[in-house]
């Protein structure tokens, strides 16, 4: 099979021949169709996630199972599938609890084992999720991540409500699709960028405001947002500096959720939080239901994924796609291999 291989950090990827994977006891191997170019794969390729190196990137996917291992039998050959890339027990207490993306035992696809930007994966069976012929495959792979990871941060980390405010720092992948979820509950959405065609997507989204960010940031969020503040920030930038502007723009009782990733640490000041009665807290990818709620959004036209799916290219062009993401010319690329299912 042909793939993209990480062999060093900071290196472009490398496209290489490889066996194609055999499924073991309870797994299963999926033929690629399509798989997301993420900022986690930036983050990857720069050493964010301390992997062993060599390793196949990609983790927002989807594709068709085409053999399965011993044991399998809850899916069937030639099932349309989403890919959930973290590899989960089931059984320790924290998978029990239902919290499965933060198994104790954790692995994830792209990472710790190979990925999607390839041909085929060999992935645990219980980690595959059926999707309908009539699904767009580009589609599924992004709501698996780009639209998942957001979701998860508002409604299981937030609890975001109608009437709510909320505001989304960062218009990208993940940005986005914050605000047009945050819009989709209800809530009154202000997103905040130094793009401003990343603004111009977030009006689209459903944002009501959209500010431009700079020193005095908090402030301007703050007073976007009325008496009080803000009820939500979501924070998807991977930068301390944001960060801590993020923390400053809380409002009375607001909930920061960290999304974007960064190896840096920020200052927090202490009476930021305790005068305000505001919780910083991480959210981190999102589990199988979160697919499931996406898709079904989706599907019911309550979401899109067009501002997703528009920039797709064939595998020989992942560097490409993983440039144009590095520069903000696009805020997802899907590496295609071959078109429908």
């Amino acid at each position: 099979m042909r793939a993209a291989v990480l062999t060093g950090y900071g290196a472009p990827l490398e496209l290489t021949e490889l066996p194609d994977p055999i499924p073991g006891p309870g797994q299963v191997v999926v033929d690629i169709r399509a798989c997301g170019v993420c900022g986690s794969d930036l983050f990857l390729q720069k050493g964010g996630f301390d992997s062993t190196l060599p390793i196949i990137p990609g983790h927002e996917a989807a594709g068709v199972v085409s053999s399965r291992g011993p044991g399998v039998d809850t899916v069937g050959i030639g099932q349309p599938v989403a890919l959930y890339y973290i590899d989960h027990c089931g059984t320790c207490r924290i998978c029990l609890s239902g919290r499965v993306n933060m198994c104790l035992g954790v692995r994830r696809m792209g990472v710790e084992f190979n990925g999607a930007f390839a041909e085929r994966v060999a992935i645990p069976a219980r980690s595959v999720i059926p999707v309908s012929e009539d699904d767009d495959p580009a589609a599924v792979a992004v709501l698996t991540d780009a639209v998942a990871t957001p979701y998860h941060a508002l409604v299981q980390r937030a609890g975001a409500r109608a009437g709510e405010t909320v505001v989304v720092f960062g218009i990208g992948g993940i940005g986005a699709n914050a605000v047009q979820l945050a819009a989709h509950l209800g809530c009154r959405v202000i997103a905040v960028s130094r793009s401003e065609a990343s603004l111009e997507l977030a009006r689209r989204m459903g944002a009501e405001a959209a500010i431009r960010t700079g020193p005095d940031i908090a402030e301007r969020v703050r007073e976007a947002a009325g008496p009080g503040g803000p009820d939500i920030i979501i924070q998807t930038v991977g930068s301390a500096e944001v960060f801590a502007q993020a923390v400053a723009s809380a409002g009375i009782g607001c909930r920061v959720i960290a999304v974007g990733a960064t190896l840096d640490p920020f200052p927090v000041n202490a009476m930021d939080l305790i005068w305000k009665e505001a919780g910083l807290t991480g959210s981190r990818g999102f589990t199988p239901q979160d697919i499931r709620d996406v898709l079904d959004l989706q599907r019911g036209g309550a979401i899109t994924t067009d501002h997703l799916v528009r920039n797709r290219r064939p595998l020989d062009q992942v560097n490409d796609a993983l440039d144009d993401l590095r520069a903000g010319l696009v805020v997802r690329s899907v590496i295609e291999f071959g078109s429908g299912w």
